[in-house]
C-alpha cells in the first residue's frame, strides 16, 4: 500500500509549494525586498485562495471552470512552461483583468494590499503589483491541475467543498504542537548525552554553554526543517474580506463501493491492510483534522498535483524546446479491487448480455432483403418508363414530319425570254 499526502489536494499547500521558486521574480518586480517578498507572497495566497472559494460559492463549480479556468488570458499564459522576463510580461499584461475577475470589486484588491503593506512595512501599490501577479499565475496552475486531472463542474465542486477544513486552525494548532513535541525530544536526548560527556571529562561549565549553544542551533534547524514545507496558519480575516461564508461540509463515501474488504484495504490505519496484497494500491495517509473520501478522482488528482510539484516548473529557466509531457496515472495503480480474492456482490461489476451480430439477427435480415426486393422493382420499373418514353417521342415526331410534308405545295420556276418577244416579223 503506497500512501500519499492529503495535502496533495489542498490548494492552499499547492499553491505555497508551487511559487516558491519565484520569489526572487516577484521581488524584482515589485520592487521589494526577499523578505518582504515572502511574507507578502504568503498573505497573497491565503487572500487569493479565499476569494476563490467565494467565487466558487456564488457561481459553483462550472462559474470556476468557464469563467476563471478557461479564459483566454490563462489559456495564453499555459503557452508558457517556465517562468522568466517573457513570462512576467505576459502576466502583466493580464493581471489586473484576472484579478478583477476573481475579486469582483477593485475595493476588495485594494483593501488586502493595504493589510499585507501594513505587515511587511511597505508601499499598498508595491503590494498590488505582487498580489495581481500571483493571481494571473495561481489561477494558472490551478487550472492547469485541474485539466490534467479531468475534473468535470461536479468534482470541481467536491473538491472545492474540501478546501476550508486544510485552512482551519484545528490542523495548524496539532502541526505546531507536533513540531514543538519533536523538538523537546531532541533537546532532551542531546542535553542527556551531553551531561553523561560532561560527567566523563568533569568539565561541566564548559560543557553546558557548549551544550546549549548546540541546542539551540539543532532546535532551529528542526524548527526550519519542519516548517520547510508547511504553509503558514491561515488567517479567517480573509473571509470576511472575500466575503466567504464557511459551511462545516463532511464528505461523503459512495456507501456502493463501502464494502467490508474494501473498507479492510482502504483503513486509516496502515495494519487495517492485508498482507501480501494491495501493495501498490494508492490510498491517502492519516492527517489530524483533515477527512477525505477515498475516491479515484481524488487519487488520481493528488498523484498528479504530486507529480507537478516535482516537475519544479515554475523556477526562473528560458522556455524548454518542447512542452513537458502531460503527467499520466495508471487507472491500475489507484484501482480499489485488485486483488484476486472473490470479490462480494456489490463489488461484482453487472455483466450485460451481448447483442447478437448484424449477420445474425433475423429481422435486420429480413429489412435488408425487403429494402433490396423494392429498390430492385423500383429500377424496373423506372427502365420500363424510360424506354415507353423514348418510344412514345420517336413516333411522334415522324407523325410530326409526314404532317409537314403533306402541307408542302409545288412551285415551277418558269423563265420567259424577253428577246425572243422582241425579235421582227420577217417580211
Amino acid at each position: 500500500m503506497i500512501t500519499i499526502s492529503p495535502t496533495r489536494v489542498s490548494m492552499y499547500d499547492f499553491l505555497y509549494q508551487d511559487t516558491k521558486p519565484m520569489v526572487s521574480l516577484l521581488a524584482d518586480a515589485a520592487q521589494l525586498s526577499l523578505p518582504q517578498t515572502r511574507i507578502a507572497m504568503n498573505a497573497s495566497l491565503q487572500a487569493i485562495v479565499s476569494a476563490l472559494l467565494a467565487y466558487q460559492q456564488r457561481y459553483k463549480g462550472q462559474g470556476v471552470a468557464k469563467k476563471l479556468f478557461t479564459r483566454s488570458a490563462i489559456k495564453e499564459l499555459r503557452q508558457y512552461n517556465s517562468m522568466n522576463l517573457v513570462t512576467l510580461k505576459a502576466t502583466l499584461y493580464y493581471r489586473q483583468e484576472v484579478t478583477n475577475a476573481l475579486f469582483n470589486d477593485s475595493d476588495r484588491i485594494i483593501q488586502a494590499s493595504e493589510y499585507i503593506a501594513s505587515q511587511i512595512d511597505a508601499e499598498a501599490a508595491k503590494v498590488q503589483v505582487l498580489l495581481t501577479i500571483l493571481c494571473v499565475i495561481a489561477l494558472r496552475e490551478l487550472a492547469i491541475l485541474a485539466d490534467y486531472s479531468q475534473l468535470d463542474y461536479d468534482e470541481l465542486d467536491k473538491w472545492f467543498a474540501l478546501q476550508p477544513q486544510f485552512l482551519s486552525a484545528e490542523r495548524f494548532i496539532n502541526n505546531n504542537n507536533l513540531h514543538k513535541t519533536d523538538v523537546n525530544n531532541a533537546s532532551l536526548d542531546e542535553t542527556q548525552s551531553a551531561a553523561i560527556e560532561s560527567n566523563d571529562d568533569g568539565s561541566h561549565e564548559a560543557t553546558k554553554d557548549a551544550i546549549d549553544n548546540q541546542v539551540s542551533a539543532d532546535n532551529q534547524a528542526s524548527l526550519d526543517s519542519s516548517f520547510e514545507d508547511t504553509p503558514p496558519p491561515f488567517e479567517p480575516l480573509w473571509y470576511e474580506l472575500t466575503k466567504f461564508r464557511v459551511e462545516q461540509v463532511e464528505p461523503v463515501q459512495d456507501m456502493q463501493q463501502a464494502t467490508s474488504n474494501y473498507l479492510k484495504v482502504i483503513g486509516r490505519a496502515r495494519e487495517n491492510a492485508q498482507k501480501g496484497q494491495h501493495d501498490d494500491m494508492l490510498v491517502f495517509a492519516q492527517m489530524h483534522a483533515i477527512a477525505l473520501p477515498h475516491q479515484r478522482w481524488l487519487l488520481q488528482l493528488a498523484k498528479i498535483s504530486d507529480i507537478y510539484l516535482s516537475r519544479n516548473r515554475l523556477r526562473i529557466t528560458s522556455e524548454p524546446e518542447s512542452p513537458p509531457t502531460r503527467p499520466l496515472v495508471s487507472l491500475g495503480f489507484i484501482d480499489i479491487n485488485k486483488e484476486d480474492t472473490p470479490a462480494t456482490p456489490s463489488e461484482t461489476p453487472i455483466e450485460y448480455d451481448k447483442p447478437p451480430p448484424l449477420w445474425k439477427n433475423p429481422v435486420i435480415l429480413i429489412t435488408l432483403l425487403v429494402i433490396a426486393v423494392l429498390g430492385a422493382l423500383a429500377m424496373l420499373k423506372y427502365q420500363m418508363q424510360q424506354s415507353n418514353g423514348l418510344v412514345s417521342a420517336t413516333e411522334a415526331v415522324a407523325e410530326h414530319d409526314s404532317k409537314e410534308e403533306r402541307k408542302q405545295q409545288d412551285v415551277a420556276i418558269v423563265r420567259i425570254n424577253e428577246d425572243e418577244d422582241q425579235t421582227p416579223d420577217p417580211k
